[in-house]
């Protein structure tokens, strides 16, 4: 009993480092710190977690597990389209300082 009830504690910390994952991707400034910092402390959890789960597999066929699968999915797909926008930003970026570079040849 005192495994599922550590299982789901962890479970309700790792839904909330989630949550604070997605405010700290989609926030206007993004804070690559504190997102380094979050998915530390996340992997951290997980390994926790991972290791109940192998202890007393019933726990993977729980409500609660399937929701936190669910919930990384997401800030995986959320981390990839954040990579995606920063990247595409980055190559404008060189393409214009590029641009500036061949201008001022002219100078």
């Amino acid at each position: 009993m005192h495994l599922a009830n550590n299982f789901f504690e962890q479970l309700k910390l790792l839904s909330d480092l989630d949550r604070n994952i997605k405010i700290t991707l989609t926030s206007a400034d993004i804070d690559t710190e504190e997102i380094h910092s979050l998915v530390d402390k996340r992997e951290q959890l997980l390994l926790n977690i991972i290791s109940d789960v192998k202890k007393s597999p019933e726990l993977a066929e729980t409500e609660q597990w399937q929701a936190a699968i669910a919930l990384t999915k997401e800030v995986v797909n959320l981390m990839a389209q954040q990579t995606a926008a920063i990247g595409q930003t980055l190559q404008k970026y060189r393409h214009g300082s590029k641009s500036v570079q061949q201008y001022k040849k002219f100078l």
